[in-house]
């Protein structure tokens, strides 16, 4: 077997509490090896790498264009497989984003976290990381997964609770409809250019009695994401001052720049208010997560490869929910 190339990222696995407070620590990823080692043995040679040192609350476009450079410049052909220690609170975002960038992967990349920091009981870190290799040795499947308790696919996780900080999957099963086939598809690079995250995206999220006309769309926005309700609806009463999500359309109009709503489900009626939206301009995206939606919609207003209409309507690594 080749050797893992185990990539650090920083969060709570690669952090050290202390006196009460957690935070990253220059000696976490020693730490996760030795701990593995002292249970496991040395049979497996680990090739490690330090990417950044943050939490992952952190961590914003330039932290994601550093891990796609380093990403692009492996040879995955000398490893058995790749693993990104991160932190849990933006984890299904970089799974999504690294799952659609490097798709094509001929081994498997997987992302893990932990609960706790490693010199904690109770961490799941180790858990998390012994179960990567374990996919990683049995050599069975290729493309990018994360590990957190159980093993998700990387554009439908979820982002964890706030009480019980568990994680779930977008479709309510981890793998909804994906054989295991399908994980050993094949699948062509996304970008042949490197990808620089020059324009922003503004998500907002629906709520009773939201005033549309709150938001300022930022200069560096290329577009904009609603998070609707389940419905995929919003509200659209002419009659509720600021109310109506169309006062939101019609400002993107006006600055050029596409509105997008996700969770649409296609066949059957749809909601008068859903019906407004569309008329209004604003872009439809079928059953996708919020956080795929994002990603999605990031990666395809900086590419150039692509018209983003086109982008966003294609698959690109199980996102959406058939």
């Amino acid at each position: 077997m080749k050797k893992i190339l185990v990539l650090f990222t920083g969060g709570t696995i690669g952090s050290i509490s202390d006196n009460g407070v957690t935070d990253v620590d220059e000696s976490g990823k020693y730490l996760l090896i030795s701990q593995y080692e002292s249970i496991y043995g040395h049979s497996i040679e680990f090739e490690c790498r330090r990417i950044m040192n943050i939490l992952s609350e952190n961590i914003t476009s330039c932290e994601w264009e550093l891990l796609a450079d380093e990403l692009s410049r492996i040879d995955f052909k000398a490893y058995s497989g790749v693993i990104i220690t991160h932190g849990s609170d933006t984890l299904a975002y970089t799974a999504a984003f690294v799952g659609m960038l490097f798709r094509h992967s001929p081994v498997p990349v997987i992302l893990i976290a932990a609960n706790r920091p490693l010199n904690e009981s109770g961490t799941n870190g180790l858990y998390n990381f012994s179960c990567a290799v374990k996919i990683i040795s049995d050599g069975k499947y290729r493309g990018v997964f994360t590990v957190y308790e159980k093993v998700y696919l990387s554009t439908r996780m979820l982002p964890a609770d706030t009480c019980l900080d568990r994680f779930s999957s977008y479709g309510g099963d981890e793998f909804y409809r994906i054989s295991e086939e399908m994980l050993r598809k094949r699948f062509e690079p996304l970008l042949r250019k490197p990808l620089k995250l020059e324009k922003s995206v503004l998500k907002i999220y629906g709520y009773p009695d939201i005033d549309f006309t709150a938001y300022n769309i930022p200069e560096s926005a290329g577009a904009v994401l609603f998070v609707p309700y389940h419905s995929a609806t919003a509200c659209t009463d002419s009659k509720s001052s600021g109310r109506n999500i169309t006062l939101l359309a019609e400002k993107c109009s006006e600055r050029k720049i596409p509105l997008y709503v996700c969770g649409v489900k296609s066949g059957g009626n749809i909601y008068a208010s859903l019906d407004k939206m569309l008329k209004a301009g604003i872009k439809p995206l079928g059953r996708i997560s919020d956080v795929s939606a994002y990603i999605k919609l990031l990666i395809g207003i900086n590419q150039t490869e692509y018209p983003t209409e086109q982008f966003m309507n294609t698959d690109i690594y199980f996102e959406t929910v058939k």
